[in-house]
């Protein structure tokens, strides 16, 4: 977290911190609920997180 000029406070962590945690919950399989299937192999995801990346 630092501050503006301006007096705004900018967290310049969270969004990192938010896919941080997300990643953590993805591969212990919470809240996840896509399953993807390529070439065989299955993936767990977050459907919002892959909307985001659209």
């Amino acid at each position: 977290m630092s501050g503006a000029d301006d007096g705004c406070i900018q967290f310049t962590r969270h969004a990192g911190d938010v896919l941080f945690n997300l990643n953590r919950l993805r591969s212990r399989h919470i809240l996840t609920d896509v399953n993807i299937l390529v070439g065989g192999q299955e993936f767990h995801a977050h459907k919002t997180v892959l909307m985001a990346c659209r």
